[in-house]
């Protein structure tokens, strides 16, 4: 998995694994910059890594 992603023109680091599992267990997860989305969602962390 990569460290840092860009996304709409910014680069962010890619969370580390405890909190993508934290994410996974929860019905919701965060975008890039912050936002709380489904885990489904084009901009969730899980669809961007594409662990979706």
């Amino acid at each position: 998995m990569p460290d840092k992603i860009e996304w709409r023109g910014q680069v962010y680091d890619v969370p580390d694994m405890d909190t993508l599992g934290e994410w996974f267990m929860d019905s919701v997860c965060e975008t890039p910059d912050g936002d709380t989305v489904e885990h489904d969602h084009p901009d969730s962390w899980f669809y961007l890594l594409g662990l979706i």
